[in-house]
Parts: C-alpha cells; structure tokens; sequence
C-alpha cells in the first residue's frame, strides 16, 4: 500500500485498518512524518504570508507617518509635532520631550506608554513603570535602523518555524502514543488481539482526518479555534475505535496479537 492510498483509506476505509495496522513501523513513521510536514509548511506558509504583510504594513506604515526619532547617550529626540498620540481603544501612547504630559493623561486608559526626553514610562492595568533612558548605556536607536532591521524579522520567522517544527513533531509523536493507549481501551472492548506496534499504527492513521480539520481551521482564519482541542481528539479518538471495530476477528483457535512477515504478509504468531 503506498502513501497515497494509505492516505485515503486512512480517511473513510474503515475496513482496510487491519492492513494499516500491520504496517511495518519505518512506514508508518515516514507517512506521519511526511504527512505532519505537509500540513506544518502549509501552515507556516499562511502565517508566513500574514508576517510579510504585517511587516510591509508596518514599515509602508512608519515610513510615512512616523517623524525621525534617534534614542543616543540616555537622550530620546522626536522630530514631530508635541504632545504626539496614537490611541487605540484602551492604550494610549503619547510622545511629549518638552516635558509637559503628565501621567493624567492616562487615568482613563488600562495600559499605555510616555516617551518622554529622558525616560520611558509604561502603563499596565493602571501601574506605571518607569526606564530611564540612561540605563541603556551606548545603545541607539533610530527610525532608519529600525526600518532597515524590520526586513529580516522575516528571516527570524522562517529560522523561527524550522525548529519549532521539531518541537511541534516532538508533540504530535506524543499525541500518538496517547492515542495508542486510548486504542487498547478499543481492543479490548471489540476483542481484538494487538500488538502495540498494530496500535500505534492504527493511531498514527486515525489522526489524518484530524490533523486535516486542524489545517482547514488554520486556513479558514480559526472559526473553531474554541472548540479545535476537543473536536481534534473526538474524531481521532472516533476513528482509532472505528477502525478497530471494523477488523476481522482473529481465529479464536490461534488468538494471538496481528504479526507481520517480512514479505508483508500478515500471519498469526
């Protein structure tokens, strides 16, 4: 069986889960692996996309609406018009170096930011902290180095993605052995003798389905970001028993747990 239809019947086959579960275990790692990779770089690329153009944004953004600004030796200059405000709904920032905004300003929003000549003042749930700029030693920054640094942020994205990729396979490989062991439960209540390879197999196909519902949500903008955990695990879970349910009894004469030859033959052990 190749991956295309080990991908199919894993689907709506419920009958052909015998035969996955007798799938040797480089098989069944390569289609999880292969099929994990597909929907991971379909995802990171729909984020991608959205990361590229909230940067162009961003940059297209400050460009055009943002006066030049340069922090340098604990001195903060502002080249717009004072006091300057951006607010939006509860946070409000305001640019004022002449030094006449006080934190007054503030008392009816949650969170906020003064940038004032000499220091950094941020509001948080009507907290202020203040960071003076003389603390950040030669450190300097500017509007055009921040709008030629915003560019790589998208290769720090991509690096980013790489290895959260195996981390997030790391997971998905746990999420398997979970499923595994809720497999067994299944075993037992239809009377199917498995080993725990067969197990193992069997979840690793019964997540395709879910995996795909999982990536669609991604794609369609997560409408059913709320309830995703709990549908994911419902028809991985639904599956694993379906699947499970639907395999030929063994012999009751030579029970035993579903074997495979190396030719790739079932036998019973």
């Amino acid at each position: 069986m190749n991956l295309f239809e080990q991908f199919t019947n894993s689907l709506w086959n419920f009958r052909s889960y015998r035969s996955l579960s007798q799938t040797k275990g480089g098989k069944s790692f390569l289609y999880i692996f292969l099929l994990f990779l597909l929907v991971y770089l379909i995802g990171s690329f729909y984020a991608g996309i959205q990361v590229d153009t909230f940067i162009n944004y961003l940059q297209s953004s400050m460009e055009d609406n943002v006066p030049d600004f340069r922090l340098a030796n604990g001195r903060f200059t502002f080249d717009g018009e004072m006091p300057y405000r951006i607010e939006d709904n509860d946070f409000l920032l305001i640019i004022d170096t002449t030094g006449q905004t006080t934190l007054d300003e503030f008392d009816a929003k949650s969170s906020g930011m003064l940038i004032t000549e000499g220091e950094m003042i941020t509001i948080s749930l009507g907290k202020p902290e203040t960071t003076s700029f003389s603390m950040m030693g030669p450190i300097e920054i500017s509007k055009d180095q921040i709008l030629k640094f915003l560019p790589s942020l998208k290769v720090v994205f991509v690096v980013i993605m790489a290895i959260a990729f195996l981390f997030a396979f790391a997971g998905k490989l746990f999420g398997i052995l979970m499923l595994s062991l809720i497999a067994m439960i299944a075993s037992s209540m239809f009377r199917q003798q498995l080993t725990f390879q067969n197990h193992w197999n069997v979840a690793i196909y019964a997540s395709t389905l879910a995996m795909i519902i999982k990536l669609s949500n991604t794609l369609l903008g997560g409408p059913l970001d709320g309830f995703m955990f709990l549908i994911y695990w419902s028809l991985a879970i639904s599956w694993a028993f379906l699947g499970i349910y639907n395999m030929p009894k063994a012999n009751p004469n030579h029970a035993s747990p579903i074997m495979e030859q190396a030719d790739g033959n079932p036998q019973a052990e």
